[in-house]
């Protein structure tokens, strides 16, 4: 029976990862429909592009600060629901008062405030889906967590509000996003379960204590990965946060037009997110994060460079946009591997903390005043750099797919029974 049940589609494996998939994907779709909405602001608000760097930076320094400090409580407390339940009601709020803002100082408090309450939901998620997820499908988890972020935050998001703010108002279309955050606040009060923190991942089990905390931060490979998630989230949010004015501003599309591409490039994120994951299950976390960092470099480089029709531009940020497969491996799936999963949390969060102080808060300012400087195609040049620097900095990490890991130990004890 119990085989049948670990076999059943309906077992809670699958429903913890269903379920963090949607509150996370629900979380983006709040945090990036501000740059989706930046052509409709902008001209209302009287923006330039250093301002719309500040507002993208000041929600990610909140959102870092945040995530690190929450995810390690709940690492410490043992407790992942009670600090997820009301963070996701109150980024619903925030959602709703980002409607009501009428300037640019406004703006930028009421985005902070969304990055705070924002910024433990990825942790805690990866965190809870580590503990329930068996390990040959590990990476596939997480990765279809993250991979919500294409399918939700970067598809449907660009399509939904820019046609919302077209027939009505971007101040309604802030007030449409915050609703489904509500819905998962329900679902997730009656059907989630705290995790099993009792997993040790192969680690010795330790008292949870101060002392034995500081694991996080003494493990070489999370420290890897830190840097990493520093230069690539400088690839997704500089990216993410200029290509849309770029493609409006310089290639003068439409606001449907640019709402088409980048939902393509949310879709092709969407499909390479749990992909990419998937393919490092069985060929290894290293080599994969590798390969797609240098994939992912191509697709700012595209936009800088090619200046084709729409249905041109959407097949070429579909295929070039694989970073989204590398985000679950380098800010989750290798550190929870390298650590006791109690730890996950904690480990999430550093590599979130640094890679949204640096790539998320640092990296949009800076291109923000570059683009005042140099032209819109400066924000795209620092993108294809982050992507780029990420590939190289990968090749220092340890394996820790599980199948990879396995045949590396087969190996070595059959060598030594020779």
């Amino acid at each position: 029976m119990q085989t049948n049940a670990k076999r059943s589609f309906f077992r809670y494996e699958n429903g913890i990862v269903l379920m963090m998939f949607f509150t996370f994907g629900f979380v983006f779709m709040e945090r990036l429909s501000v740059v989706f909405l930046f052509p409709f602001i902008a001209p209302d608000l009287k923006l330039n592009n250093g301002q719309i760097g500040l507002i993208v930076s000041m929600l990610s320094i909140c959102w870092a600060i945040s995530g690190w400090v929450f995810g390690s409580i709940s690492d410490i407390s043992g407790s992942r629901k009670k600090v997820l339940l009301p963070i996701t009601l109150l980024f619903s709020l925030f959602s709703f008062l980002s409607g009501l803002t009428k300037s640019f100082v406004t703006m930028v408090l009421i985005r902070g405030l969304m990055g705070l309450s924002e910024g433990p939901v990825l942790p805690i998620a990866q965190a809870s889906v580590i503990a329930d997820s068996s390990p040959e499908r590990r990476g596939f988890n997480l990765g279809f967590v993250q991979s919500s972020i294409g399918l939700i935050g970067a598809t449907l998001t660009p399509i939904l509000v820019t046609a919302f703010a077209t027939r009505y108002s971007w101040h309604s279309a802030f007030y449409l996003v915050g609703i489904p955050g509500i819905i998962m606040f329900f679902i997730l009060f009656k059907y989630m379960k705290e995790p099993k923190l009792s997993a040790d991942n192969g680690h010795v089990h330790e008292r949870s204590g101060f002392k034995e905390f500081t694991i996080v931060y003494r493990n070489r490979n999370t420290w890897i990965c830190t840097i990493i998630s520093a230069f690539f989230m400088a690839w997704l949010f500089v990216f993410t946060t200029f290509a849309p004015i770029y493609l409006t501003t310089v290639d003068k599309f439409k606001p449907e037009e640019m709402g088409l591409i980048m939902a393509a490039i949310g879709f092709g994120s969407f499909v390479w997110g749990f992909v990419g994951p998937a393919i490092s299950d069985k060929f290894g976390r290293k080599p994969t994060l590798i390969v797609f960092s240098l994939i992912a470099a191509l697709s700012p480089l595209c936009f800088a460079v090619i200046h084709g029709s729409v249905a041109v531009m959407m097949l070429l940020g579909f295929l070039t946009t694989v970073g989204q497969g590398c985000f679950p491996l380098f800010m989750a799936v290798i550190p929870g591997e390298s650590l006791p999963f109690k730890y996950a949390a904690s480990a999430v969060a550093m590599t979130q903390l640094v890679g949204e102080l640096v790539g998320g808060t640092i990296a949009p300012s800076i291109a923000g005043f570059a683009a005042d400087s140099f032209g819109l195609q400066a924000p795209l040049w620092i993108a294809f750099a982050g992507a780029l620097i990420s590939g190289f900095v990968a090749f220092g990490l340890k394996e820790t797919a599980p199948a990879k890991v396995m045949a590396l130990h087969v190996g070595k004890d059959a060598l030594s029974m020779e």
